[in-house]
Formats: structure tokens, C-alpha cells, sequence
């Protein structure tokens, strides 16, 4: 049956490629979608619609089309659009960020009307949690803050702040006592906000009217049934004296069904994030590393990767690298019992979500490699991409415009070689992205940079920092400094005066050379350890005295 429409407007048809398009249904072979504007204006077989005179056509036959990825756990950076792009993400879903305050709400004006190179971004700022929470202020998650509250008083204000300032979803973290979470859900809920966020009891969440939970160890806490034992661990692990890599290992399998049961009734979304801890054990780990290495080794993209990036790319591979075979056998344990979870939780009619959760590994790739680890753990995949797509959308409410391939919705599609159905790796081979009703590149350009750049997260260097010496005479010639700070890298540089110095990283620990000249004068100078590529990421300054000689 033909439908005839308006030649007036611009429209653009993808024709001739197979649709799998996000719903669920069986794919398509030899579609047609007619775009007007920036909507989906009609869907169906080629040959069935009314192309009007004048169109834009993009024969994509051979290939695989679906709906634009929403990368449903993201924490965004200024220069992680054009590697979402390349990837088939048209949305980030910014779960968290560094700060709450205008420069997460710029970026998304910015992508979201195209001035800035990227997906649409949904953003809830910092996430809720409390005062009381010691584990969270002596981790790494202390770097990007929270909103710290005391009461449900203070927790239903903060939303009404968050839906002031702009933001579109609520986060909350696993500290917020649960009768505080209901009261947030129920504001969150009357201002046509989601609520998602961490827990250590995932029934309760589920009980007080959570949207969604993220992670698996937010599931895997709540299997553990003695309180106090899962909240140590949860402490520990924040901490690092527990790998997120092998915390897995202490999940109580036995308790899964309970668990999920409650989450099922109450229509709760979950994301795994399995990926970001645990894609070497997969059985597509090599092929998961040689995307990653493709992408690093792009030599346009290189010219604005900061140099932190190879290093959290290699993070979740080195780790694995040094573990003994008892912390290896923990690992392939969490390994096991993360699966399962997920199995068992998607074969119960769970809502699963994909996302990517960096820093950690590379923003983008680690949902691709999340979907095909749910396949690896038994979900068809047509539900591993409905998880990037359409439950994503459903998860924060944006369904009705986003994440399905239909008519009135957003016109977003990625187009790949390959089919996802046979190899669900497919989903990253992507060869054309239409975003908003339009063809994008999604090509890596050296002269791209972000117009509102903003700093990396702080725990990429280290706040304080110790030097030694501390103190040398005028005219003593070139000086190796040694630097010493928590959670120092590899590539990392050390600074005088804002000038770098020839550094190394030595037992994880910075020496640089300061050369004679550079000291030649008495006075006080200033030592910074930065991280190259940033702006204005580096620690507080140490202070390097020279005196005058005797």
C-alpha cells in the first residue's frame, strides 16, 4: 500500500538495506525509510512507499540498518564525540558527571543542535548521596562529587533544583537510605523525571519505585544476604582493597531469582556493565582489543586523544595481565556468576540496557562489547540490541521520540556491514549514521576540537603531591626530582613553573629532570604533575625552594 506525501519538504530515503528496527519485530529485507525533516515519515518495503519527486536517496543495500545506539551509561568528556559518532551513537545517556553546573547543560545544547560534533545529550549532573558516606569520599568516585543530603527533606529539594537548572534524569547512589529513595522517585516521578542509580538492596529499590539499576554489582550486592558482609565489600571495593574485577566472585547465585523476580514486577531496567571489568575472560576478547588498537592507532583521531586515553583502554587488560592464578580464578568466578545474572534476568522478562561506563576502557566500544557479552551469556540478539535502543529510551521516558525505527519518531539510524543477528559484533561496524534526519560524518578529523573544552575527571591525576628534595642551592646544576602522589601513571607529566620537564615513571612513582637553567635564580618554583592533552587538569602545586649558595 503507497502513501503519497508532500514533495515541499526535504526528504531523505534509506532504501534497499535489511531493518532491524529496535521494536522487537523481525527484520526487514529490502526496506525503504522516507525521512522528512528530522523525523521518520514512513517505514516499510522498498517498493511499497511513494518516494516523492525530488528526494535524497542512500541505497545501503547489503547492509544492515537499526535504530541510532543509545549508549545508556555514559560520563561524558569534551572530546568523546566524534568516537560516539564513529560507533553509531546518535545518544549518551550522561549518568553522573564531575560537576552539577553549566557545562554539562553547554555540551548539550552544543550536540544536541549540532554545534558541537556528537550525540544528543541526556544529562542528570551529580547524583544524589549523603553525608555519611566515608567508602565514597576516600575513592576514586570522590573526584566527580555528589550532592550530598541528610534527609528527605534535602533529597526532594535537590530534585526540584535538578528540574530547575535543566537536567532530565535523577541519579542516586547506593547510600541514600531507601525511605529517602521513595520520596526522591515520587518527586522525581511528579516533575516527569527517571530516577536511576546504584544500590546495595535491589528489591528495596525496586519496591521504592526505581526506574532503573546500574551495574552488576549493584544485583550482585543485593544477592549477598548477610547486610553487613555486603556493604563491606561494597566498601572494599570502593576502596580498591577489592578488584571490581573479582567482587563478583562473593554473589550469592542462589538468591538471583528473588532478586530479579521483584525487579520484573516492577519494571525495573538494569544495566551490567560487565564489560568495563571483565571482556578479557570473553571469547571475543581479541577481537574486542584489535577495535580498540584500530581506533587508538587513527591518525587523525591521536592528534586530540589526551594521553590518558591508551592507558584506561589498557587498564581492565594490564590488571588481568598481573593477577596471579588464585585472583584469576576469583575473576573467572565473577565472571561466571555475572553471566548468569544476566541470563537469568533477561530469560524472566527483565529490561536490559546497554552502556558503556567510562573512563575505564573506551567510551562508545564498551557498550558494543556489552551487547555481545549479553549474547555470550545467552540473550538472543535481538534483545542485546533492543538494549541499546529502544529500552534504553523507555528506561528515561524518551520512548515516544527515541529508539525505535518508526514513523514520527527522531530520525536516527546506524548502518552496518554485517548482520547482528549472526554475529552480534556486527553492531560496531559502522558505515553511515543519520542523526536528526541527516547523513553525518562519522570520520575522525585532527583539526577537531570541542569550543567548551573542559578538564578530564580529577582522578586522572593526582590532587597532592610530594617532591624531593624540596630544597637546592643556586647553581648546583641539573636535579632529579622524584614525585610521589596517589594513583600516579604512566603518562603522566611533571611541570616547573608550568614548563615541562623530561619525566618517567618509575615503580609508580614521577623523576624528572629539572636542567641547571631552569633553576639558576633563587626563589620559589611551583611542581605540577598534568595530564598532556587536557586543560588545567593537574594537581595542587608542590613547592621547590632554591637558596642562595654558601
Amino acid at each position: 500500500m503507497s502513501q503519497a506525501f508532500s514533495a515541499a519538504a526535504t526528504t531523505l530515503v534509506i532504501q534497499g538495506g535489511t531493518l532491524i528496527d529496535g521494536t522487537g519485530r523481525p527484520p526487514v529485507e529490502n526496506s525503504a525509510i522516507v525521512i522528512q525533516g528530522d523525523r521518520f515519515k514512513a517505514v516499510g518495503k522498498n517498493g511499497a512507499l511513494e518516494i516523492p519527486p525530488g528526494s535524497e536517496i542512500v541505497d545501503v543495500t547489503g547492509k544492515t540498518v537499526l535504530p541510532g545506539y543509545i549508549d545508556g551509561h555514559g560520563h561524558w568528556e569534551d572530546w568523546f564525540g566524534e568516537l560516539y559518532l564513529h560507533l553509531g551513537i546518535t545518544t549518551c545517556v550522561n549518568i553522573e558527571l564531575y560537576q552539577d553546573g553549566p557545562w554539562i547543560l553547554a555540551q548539550r545544547a552544543g550536540t544536541n543542535s549540532g554545534k558541537i560534533r556528537g550525540p544528543r545529550l541526556w544529562a542528570s549532573g551529580q547524583a544524589l548521596g549523603t553525608r555519611e558516606a566515608e567508602a565514597v569520599r576516600e575513592s576514586a568516585r570522590a573526584a566527580r562529587g555528589e550532592i550530598s543530603v541528610s534527609s528527605a527533606d534535602e533529597a526532594r529539594t535537590a530534585v526540584r533544583k535538578k528540574k530547575q537548572d535543566g537536567y532530565d534524569i535523577i541519579k542516586v547512589n547506593e547510600f541514600v537510605p531507601l525511605n529517602w529513595l521513595a520520596f526522591v522517585v515520587k518527586e522525581a516521578n511528579e516533575l516527569g523525571m527517571p530516577v536511576t542509580g546504584h544500590s546495595w538492596d535491589a528489591i528495596g529499590s525496586a519496591s521504592a519505585g526505581i526506574g532503573g539499576i546500574e551495574h552488576i554489582w549493584s544485583v550482585g550486592y543485593s544477592s549477598i544476604t548477610d547486610d553487613q558482609k555486603r556493604r563491606r565489600i561494597g566498601a572494599d571495593r570502593l576502596l580498591r582493597k577489592i578488584d571490581a574485577e573479582q567482587v563478583g566472585a562473593h554473589y550469592e547465585v542462589n538468591h538471583y531469582d528473588h532478586i530479579i523476580g521483584a525487579m520484573v514486577e516492577h519494571g525495573v531496567a538494569w544495566t551490567p556493565t560487565v564489560a568495563k571489568w571483565l571482556w578479557p575472560l570473553s571469547s571475543n576478547a581479541e577481537r574486542f582489543w584489535a577495535r580498540a588498537q584500530e581506533i587508538l592507532a587513527d591518525p587523525a583521531a591521536t592528534k586530540y586523544f589526551p594521553a590518558a586515553f591508551p592507558y584506561t583502554v589498557a587498564q581492565t587488560r594490564n590488571r588481568f595481565e598481573r593477577y596471579n592464578p588464585e585472583q584469576l580464578d576469583l575473576a573467572k568466578l565473577a565472571h561466571e556468576n555475572s553471566l548468569e545474572f544476566i541470563r537469568r534476568f533477561v530469560a524472566a522478562g527483565g529490561i536490559l540496557k546497554e552502556g558503556s561506563d567510562p573512563p575505564q576502557g573506551m567510551a562508545g566500544l564498551q557498550m558494543h562489547i556489552g551487547m555481545a557479552m549479553d549474547v555470550e551469556a545467552g540473550v538472543p540478539p535481538m534483545t542485546a540490541i533492543q538494549a541499546a535502543t529502544l529500552n534504553a529510551a523507555k528506561t528515561f521516558k524518551k520512548d515516544k521520540d527515541f529508539g525505535s525505527v518508526e514513523a514520527g519518531k527522531v530520525a536516527d539510524l546506524a548502518i552496518v556491514e554485517g548482520d547482528p543477528l549472526k554475529d552480534i559484533w556486527a553492531t560496531q561496524n559502522v558505515k553511515i549514521v543519520v542523526m536528526n534526519g541527516k547523513v553525518v560524518d562519522i570520520g575522525f578529523h585532527a583539526d577537531w576540537t570541542n569550543p567548551i573544552p573542559a578538564a578530564l575527571p580529577g582522578h586522572s591525576v593526582p590532587k597532592e603531591i610530594e617532591i624531593s628534595p624540596v630544597v637546592v642551592t643556586q647553581g648546583s646544576g641539573s636535579t632529579l626530582l622524584k614525585v610521589k602522589g596517589k594513583g600516579m601513571r604512566p603518562y603522566l607529566t611533571v611541570k616547573l613553573n608550568g614548563n615541562d620537564l623530561e619525566t618517567r615513571f618509575v615503580r609508580g612513582e614521577l623523576e624528572a629532570i629539572i636542567p641547571a637553567h631552569a633553576i639558576e635564580n633563587v626563589g620559589l618554583y611551583f611542581v605540577t604533575v598534568a595530564s598532556p592533552g587536557t586543560l588545567g587538569q593537574q594537581s595542587y602545586p608542590a613547592h621547590l625552594i632554591v637558596r642562595f649558595r654558601d
